[in-house]
Parts: structure tokens; C-alpha cells; sequence
């Protein structure tokens, strides 16, 4: 799929306007436990919503996508306090200036194609700090698209999760959202996770 053409189309489905609600749920509740000053790295940020929401809790965050539109359109919603940074999450190449402490996943995971979901782990594990953490919200099952052709967004289940995850990070928590955007909801989970050292 060519992102950089859906953003410059401003053909983008998945934007929901503002951050998403199992992460502003999240930060209500436990945003508090969050130490002002963590650095976060938010994959396939699009406009940056998610980023934003995260930097108004007090933390350092850099937003990282491949379309260099969505960065722009996200400088101009959110000027500089957020790090904009233009690369592959995927690409192994882009070696980080320094790890950060929590990775958020919401729709980059779902984005890519099934087959490059062990290059996805490898990437978190390392953009993170050895304990460091990821919060992710991932759909098990996405809504289909209207043409009918499968993803994105691809889905998974937990047992994939749990089996690709499993080596790199400990699972510490799993649950269903309590907010959920309409078109989503009974199809995400959150699963917490910590970088093994």
C-alpha cells in the first residue's frame, strides 16, 4: 500500500480525528504511573494524535512514519513538541538516536503484512530500553474493508501475539478496552508488555 499517496489524497480511513480511545482511557487511569520525562516512540503515528496525547501526560515523544504528508499535517496540529521523525519502522537501518523507554502500538502492527510481523518484534525490541515497555492495541479482528480485499488492517489473534511476541518481551497484562471507537469495538485487545533483557 502506498501511504504517502493516501495521505496526500487525504484517503485515510483509519484516522479517527484524535488519539484513540483505549489510549486516552489508559492515561486516565494510569497516566499517573507514567514518570514525566519517559521517552516514548509512536510507530505509523499518521497525524499524531496518539503522540500528542502522550506528550500532554509529560512525556518526551517522537512520532515516526513513513509518509512524510501525515508528518507534516501532524507538525502543523501539534507543532514541535513532539519529535517528528520520517523512516520505516521496519527498516533496521534506522538506528535510534538513543532507545526509549515505551513503544505505543495502535495501528502500525495491523498495517503491515502478516509475514513481516517477526521484523515488527524485532524493531520494538530495538527502539526499547532492555525492561522497557510496550503498550499496544491490536485488532483481533478488524473491520472489513469496503472493496473486499483482505487488509490492511490485517488482523491477529492472541495466540499469535503471545507466540511472536514471546521470546523478546513478557506479556504482563492482556484485556479488552473499555473505550473503543464504534467501528472497533469487540475487535482490539491491549496487551502490556516489557522488553526482556
Amino acid at each position: 500500500m502506498n501511504w504517502e499517496q493516501s495521505y496526500r489524497e487525504q484517503d485515510t480511513p483509519w484516522d479517527l480525528g484524535g488519539a484513540a480511545p483505549p489510549l486516552i482511557s489508559f492515561l486516565k487511569k494510569e497516566g499517573i504511573n507514567l514518570l514525566a520525562g519517559q521517552t516514548v516512540l509512536v510507530p505509523g503515528c499518521g497525524y499524531g494524535h496518539d503522540a500528542e496525547a502522550l506528550r500532554r501526560v509529560g512525556l518526551e515523544v517522537t512520532g515516526l512514519d513513513l509518509a512524510a504528508t501525515a508528518l507534516k499535517s501532524a507538525k502543523m496540529l501539534y507543532g514541535d513538541a513532539v519529535r517528528w521523525l520520517e523512516g520505516d519502522f521496519l527498516d533496521p537501518s534506522i538506528v535510534p538516536e538513543h532507545s526509549v523507554d515505551m513503544v505505543f502500538e495502535h495501528t502500525c502492527f495491523c498495517a503491515i503484512p502478516p509475514e513481516q510481523r517477526s521484523n515488527y518484534v524485532k524493531s520494538a525490541k530495538h527502539w526499547l530500553v532492555p525492561g522497557g515497555f510496550l503498550l499496544g492495541v491490536f485488532f483481533t479482528d478488524p473491520p472489513p474493508r469496503e472493496d473486499g480485499a483482505s487488509g490492511p488492517p490485517f488482523g491477529v489473534g492472541l495466540d499469535e501475539l503471545r507466540s511472536l511476541f514471546g521470546e523478546s518481551f513478557t506479556i504482563t497484562r492482556e484485556r479488552s478496552p473499555d473505550r473503543s471507537h464504534p467501528d472497533r469495538l469487540g475487535r482490539e485487545v491491549i496487551i502490556e508488555m516489557v522488553r526482556n533483557t
